[in-house]
């Protein structure tokens, strides 16, 4: 499956008052992570358009395993993967890292939702074929 990798940093907006990251944080940056991957692989469908169009994406659940600390200043990088589609929703794993060594791992599943009805529908084709497409 497709992997995307996203090269961030830990600011201080993201840290306690000892320099160490949020668990909150981890959350961001890998939505950051998701967000830009659909950006790279389905540009002609921005998640603004999906929503005028009545399309709507959402987390039906994460789990995370947390294994060491980002500190304020490190470079990070979040590597995002889509590990099965289904009709109505995909899983993605995640890992933020700094440099070699994995800070969290993630397990997402995600799916989309009819802005009017609110209930699921199929995953867009546009995602489906890119998501199952070679690496970025």
């Amino acid at each position: 499956m497709r992997q995307f990798r996203l090269h961030d940093r830990v600011y201080f907006s993201d840290t306690d008052a000892g320099g160490i990251a949020y668990h909150r944080s981890y959350f961001d940056w890998a939505e950051h992570g998701r967000t830009e991957m659909l950006r790279e692989i389905v540009p002609e469908l921005p998640q603004s358009e999906l929503a005028e169009n009545g399309i709507l994406t959402v987390i039906k659940s994460i789990e995370i395993h947390y294994r060491l600390p980002a500190h304020l200043d490190d470079e990070i990088e979040i590597v995002t993967e889509v590990d099965s589609i289904k009709r109505f929703s995909c899983t993605i794993r995640q890992s933020i890292k700094r440099g070699e060594e994995i800070l969290a791992d993630l397990s997402v599943k995600a799916a989309f939702i009819s802005r009017d009805t609110k209930h699921p529908i199929p995953v867009p084709d546009a995602f489906a074929k890119a998501l199952v497409a070679e690496d970025v």
